[in-house]
């Protein structure tokens, strides 16, 4: 891509694209900028496109499951977090329900397992996993919610995109 100057502007003042960059190279450059920029260490990364969670040790994946992220209206917010804390059994109160092997990556955001209400067996959402529909919470499913429990660490960096 090459820029014009307006006639009668100073280059460095007023310039015009002579062509738009191609919806494939915008997707591309805002995809580069916000990745992570190391590659060592441990990284959880949440695809809301692919509704997938990849836990990544040193360059090397050691978990990749589907999830469930926020429903319309309910969006799981975007962006660079970490682990802040664990908690094996949170309950949410907003929700009535029970949200194991819990990772608080935001305010009221969290990584858990798929819930359920106080003294049921029932998991819900499990059937849903790889669909947008949760109230903004990353759900993961019971037989990988554990492991990712017992890998991360508080600090653990998390990227949702």
């Amino acid at each position: 891509m090459r820029a014009q100057a307006e006639p009668g502007a100073t280059a460095d003042v007023r310039v015009r694209l002579v062509r738009e960059p191609s919806a494939e190279w915008r997707r591309d450059v805002v995809v580069k900028q916000k990745a992570p920029k190391r590659v060592s260490g441990m990284l959880i990364e949440i695809s809301i496109a692919t509704q997938r969670l990849t836990a990544w040790q040193d360059g090397v994946v050691v978990l990749s499951t589907p999830i469930s992220t926020g429903m319309p209206g309910y969006d799981t917010p975007p962006g660079h977090f970490h682990v802040l804390f664990k908690n094996p059994n949170a309950w949410s109160a907003k929700w009535g329900v029970i949200m194991p092997w819990a990772l608080n990556i935001h305010g009221n955001y969290f990584i858990h397992q798929v819930t359920h209400y106080p003294g049921s067996t029932v998991n819900i959402g499990e059937s849903r996993l790889g669909t947008r529909a949760s109230h903004g919470c990353v759900r993961v499913g019971t037989a990988a919610a554990e492991r990712l429990y017992r890998w991360a660490r508080a600090g653990t960096p998390v990227w949702i995109h």
